[in-house]
């Protein structure tokens, strides 16, 4: 009987060191959620020159007291708040946008799904508890890139348009090389939608009339032809395909939803040079 009692004394002992040992380390694990999202918040205002504050809103109340489990999850999600705003910032229209219309940023919890709001330069963020994340950073960026605004436009027709160009031009440099030729390429972003920038179909859909030119530059004769009749391309979107070469232009302009036009291009330069 002693023994019994003795084994069930150590055994409570040894139970509640345990229980002591999980809270100090859920304590620690909440510590280190928050340490980590004040980081990531100095990174990001570091990187866009900005001033960003940041709260978390109160924790749910689940009967008696409040949750601080639930306060960890919050500061671990709204890391994804500032993953998203770094890379934003690495033009200055961006920063400057970021700079003027984001002040401060809470993150909360919302029950029914994750949203994101921005309004008199605060950027709300609710996540949704056992959520998976890794959806959250592009949903954030995406809506940024569409609520942010630079000289009345959307930050997306910023942000976009340089990497599109910077697209093209790695494009036709890879085409200049196969034809032996110096032709430039550039985008006629007038009638353009914004969908399409973030879809990056600009560049897809042009990259397409390059391939055709460059699979002209087959042979000797093809690379003649080309050096010869073109020396410009332009690339833009219409409501029904074109194709024209006049003056040395290569005029190409695509519905952004055809899937043959690479087959149609080349069939035209075939026909014309």
């Amino acid at each position: 009987m002693k023994s019994r009692f003795l084994a069930a004394i150590l055994g409570a002992i040894v139970l509640g060191s345990g229980a002591t040992a999980d809270i100090g380390t859920a304590q620690d694990r909440r510590t280190s959620d928050e340490s980590l999202l004040a980081t990531a918040v100095a990174s990001s205002n570091r990187m866009c020159a900005s001033a960003i504050t940041v709260t978390l809103t109160p924790a749910s109340v689940r009967g008696v007291g409040v949750d601080p489990d639930e306060r960890a999850v919050t500061a671990r999600r709204c890391r994804d708040v500032f993953d998203a705003i770094r890379p934003l910032c690495r033009t200055a229209a961006a920063r400057a946008a970021v700079v003027a219309q984001i002040k401060q940023v809470s993150c909360g919890v919302n029950s029914e799904r994750p949203a994101v709001a921005l309004e008199n330069g605060k950027l709300d963020y609710r996540i949704e508890m056992g959520l998976a994340t890794w959806e959250d950073r592009q949903m954030i960026s995406d809506y940024l890139l569409d609520h942010l605004v630079v000289g009345g436009k959307p930050l997306i027709v910023q942000v976009v348009r340089p990497l599109e160009e910077a697209a093209l031009a790695d494009q036709v440099a890879q085409m200049n090389q196969r034809c032996g030729t110096s032709v430039v390429a550039t985008f006629d972003w007038a009638g353009i939608p914004e969908q399409a920038l973030k879809s990056r179909a600009p560049s897809n859909y042009c990259g397409h009339a390059i391939d055709a030119v460059e699979r002209i530059c087959v042979d000797h004769a093809g690379r003649d032809a080309v050096a010869r009749q073109v020396s410009r391309i332009v690339c833009g979107r219409a409501d029904k395909r074109s194709i024209s070469l006049g003056s040395g232009v290569l005029d190409f302009r695509s519905d952004f939803q055809s899937s043959d036009d690479r087959g149609v291009v080349l069939e035209y330069l075939q026909n014309v040079l």
